[in-house]
């Protein structure tokens, strides 16, 4: 019993790096969370740090784990990697490997990846995933990498297939030629939580509180949405204080500018305030015409994910192109022709400023009004 408990003892010290938001960085081993607050043991004595006062925590020793491919995303803004997973009257069930079981009410899920992210396939995934849409969606995988969706409402999951009702036919899908499948309807949320936990199996968490927990027992998350999770600490790749994810939409840019095709003698804040670029909805971005918008990228951030469409209130317009620039590198460049999105998940490691360009070229920009569907920086 002794040689079990102190095997137990052992196991629960976990050594882990701590950095404040005032730059400071200290290792020690983990004692726990209180309410708001973190405990780390430091040369045999309990330091305490206030969850205000915290931007990351990160074990000494990286968990070395392989995860499922299947992906879960969730309104609220976590991203869970299931092992299992099935649907049942309204509740979704998640498996995530070697964790609790996930009950999860399907209007809180957004959409569920069968598969790994591929080049190829993630520009028609992406910017279906961003498209407004009322009906819920399969996206069947043919050959040549190529997607096509049909809408429907989703029914059931199973292990094997996916029930879709169709024109008030029920149809049974195998996962096995499926993409993955989009919920319609479901209300994507613009505040997810403030606290992001990534797991070794590939999830990110995105918790609104952590509730107390001993430094023996699992982590205790509740997370944006109302779900509650619990994690093991030695599952745990990271943690950050200072959220996971920025919407640009809800941050001031560091540059803004419009060249209108025609000059004009209108006063020039006149017309940035007409035409140049501002959020819109509250996630999204709305440019005219030839403008920039750039955007600092904070520490921390690993990627630049949006979709990109014309307005909706444009019905005839030239050809537009759209480009992405990390620290004045182009890292991505598309036209847009008509009113299908495009979407992408760009990286953006030890980049510093993160810029957005609309050029509607020699052609005029008449009715040249781009929306950039939820741009946001991923850490």
């Amino acid at each position: 019993m002794l040689t079990k408990t102190l095997l137990l003892l052992l196991l629960s010290v976990i050594p882990v790096r701590v950095s404040t938001t005032d730059g400071k960085s200290v290792q020690g081993t983990f004692q726990g969370i209180g309410s708001g607050e973190l405990q780390i043991g430091v040369d045999g004595e309990t330091q305490t740090y206030g969850f205000d006062a915290l931007s990351s925590l990160t074990p000494v020793t990286p968990p070395d784990a392989t995860g499922p491919t299947m992906r879960v995303i969730l309104a609220a803004g976590s991203e869970v990697a299931a092992q299992e997973l099935s649907l049942t009257d309204e509740t979704l069930s998640i498996q995530p490997r070697r964790q609790s079981r996930l009950e999860v009410p399907v209007k809180q899920v957004r959409a569920i990846r069968f598969r790994g992210a591929t080049a190829a396939v993630n520009p028609a995934w992406l910017a279906k995933l961003e498209d407004e849409r009322r009906g819920d969606t399969i996206a069947i995988r043919r050959e040549g990498d190529m997607l096509d969706f049909i809408e429907g409402v989703i029914t059931s999951i199973s292990a094997d297939t996916v029930g879709l009702e169709l024109d008030g036919d029920e149809i049974q899908a195998p996962i096995a030629k499926l993409e993955g499948v989009i919920f319609g309807g479901t209300k994507v949320s613009s505040n997810p939580g403030d606290i992001q936990v990534v797991d070794s199996y590939g999830s990110r968490w995105s918790a609104a509180e952590m509730l107390p927990s001993q430094a023996d027992a699992p982590l205790h998350l509740k997370l944006a949405g109302g779900i509650t999770h619990t994690l093991p600490l030695e599952h745990v790749e990271s943690i950050r204080w200072t959220g996971g994810l920025s919407l640009l939409a809800t941050v001031k840019p560091a540059v803004s500018s419009h060249t209108e095709y025609v000059q004009s003698k209108l006063d020039r804040d006149m017309l940035n305030a007409w035409f140049a670029p501002k959020p819109a909805d509250g996630q999204d971005l709305v440019m005219y015409g030839r403008s920039t918008v750039e955007y600092r990228i904070d520490e921390g951030f690993k990627t630049f994910a949006a979709g990109v469409r014309r307005d909706k209130s444009v019905r005839k317009a030239t050809e537009t192109t759209v480009r992405v620039y990390v620290d004045e590198k182009m890292v991505w460049e598309e036209s847009i022709n008509n009113n299908q999105p495009l979407g992408f998940e760009l990286p953006v490691v030890e980049g510093r400023r993160l810029k957005i360009e609309v050029d509607p070229g020699s052609q005029g920009d008449l009715g040249n009004t781009i929306r950039i569907l939820r741009p946001r920086l991923l850490r």
